[in-house]
């Protein structure tokens, strides 16, 4: 028998193109398939998770960054073989930092096929994200959506963060125990899931410890003027104020409540993420505080990897741009990997049975177990913004 290669073939069938006939040109070239399309053919279907966090509007600061630690865990991923010998494939999507850009966004992620979706950040926008996804029988992992209402919208719909309820009460006990406050203010955004939800949780557990909660002041989430709210805090004259926001909205409040004289430690929740690089913010004057989901001194070894894999893909200043919330975007897509492996399937409702069942499963932002919850059982990190850093001040157990 004569073989002949590729490159040889097509050079015999150059020279007899000046002899036969063309339609028996083309059946001979589609009996011999090129090498190209023959790896076409042989290529692995990719498996599609959608990435949904918002990279307009007003949290885009805050939540764009998620997109390119998803993309580098996925690169990692598919580095080590992908999943059941499969390729990763992120989906972006933007939410557009609102409730109906978010839902939009959902209702694209299960056109695009996609078998599980990372995302979004906030609480507000997992609520319009999450009937849709569940009604496609589509698991959803939030990153930092830690209002208590967001996972009881069904089977499909899990978080990879703490709940608003654990953080609520951890800073309670923060206010009381370690600063020693006895009154505090609560500054909320007027019908953010979020912010209400943790005012409702902070008020409940400092009044439980023997606290006063003198006044809960609220405000738009685009204002940016606090003066009404700065003089009703100064007149109820408290030892702390918790501002239940986010990174853009608490900086403003806090850059215009420290120039105006107010000098008592204020608190806030994971929104606070990357408030330091805020650049309003002064934090040399007063004592700012926050709760958050992870901090680059844990000595875990995910943890010190997740480090050094910064460093390596983004250089040596990478920190300096990353918080908590894209650490929870990392394991969450990790978490739909480890799935989708222990699985055996990239089914979505077998993707969901497995995130159901994971138990100690040892992430960037601690060990995570779901145990008969969709929420995880998993520890937090109380910090302090510093002139210079963020400082590590103590980890919570769950």
């Amino acid at each position: 028998m004569i073989r002949f290669g590729n490159g040889c073939f097509r050079a015999v069938l150059g020279a007899l193109c000046m002899r036969w006939p063309a339609g028996l040109l083309i059946a001979l070239a589609l009996c011999f398939p090129s090498r190209d399309a023959a790896a076409q053919q042989h290529r692995p279907e990719p498996v599609r998770v959608g990435s949904v966090f918002a990279r307009t509007g007003p949290g885009a600061e805050e939540n764009s960054p998620n997109y390119r630690i998803v993309k580098l865990a996925a690169g990692k991923i598919n580095a080590a073989g992908g999943v059941l010998g499969r390729p990763l494939e992120i989906v972006e999507l933007d939410t557009m930092s609102t409730a109906l850009g978010a839902r939009q966004a959902a209702h694209d992620a299960v056109k695009a096929g996609v078998v599980a979706v990372v995302g979004p950040s906030w609480s507000s926008q997992a609520m319009a994200m999450g009937p849709v996804l569940q009604q496609a029988g589509i698991p959803m992992l939030g990153a930092t959506t830690t209002a208590p209402d967001v996972t009881a919208i069904g089977d499909y719909i899990f978080r990879v963060c703490y709940t608003d309820a654990l953080q609520a009460r951890v800073l309670a006990r923060f206010a009381r125990q370690d600063l020693g406050a006895a009154r505090a203010v609560v500054v909320t955004i007027a019908g953010d899931v979020y912010s209400e939800g943790l005012s409702a949780g902070f008020t409940q557990h400092f009044t439980n410890l023997g606290g006063v909660v003198a006044g809960q002041v609220r405000y738009l989430q685009d204002a940016m003027d606090f003066t009404g709210q700065i003089e009703a805090v100064r007149r109820e004259a408290p030892d702390l104020v918790l501002v239940a926001g986010y990174t853009r909205d608490s900086g403003l409040l806090l850059k215009q409540a420290r120039g105006a004289g107010l000098d008592m430690p204020f608190l806030g929740g994971d929104g606070w993420t990357a408030l330091e690089h805020y650049p309003y913010l002064d934090p040399a004057k007063g004592e700012n505080y926050y709760v958050s989901h992870w901090h680059p001194d844990d000595a875990s070894p995910a943890s010190r990897e997740f480090v050094d894999l910064l460093r390596r893909e983004f250089g040596p200043d990478a920190l300096e741009s990353t918080d908590a919330g894209n650490a929870n975007a990392y394991d969450a897509l990790c978490l739909v990997a480890d799935a989708i492996r222990r699985a055996a399937s990239a089914e979505p409702a077998a993707i969901r049975d497995a995130l159901a069942a994971t138990d100690g499963f040892p992430g960037v932002t601690g060990t995570i177990s779901f145990r008969g919850s969709r929420d995880p059982v998993k520890p937090l990190v109380v910090l302090r913004i510093t002139p210079d850093s963020v400082e590590f001040v103590k980890k919570e157990e769950p």
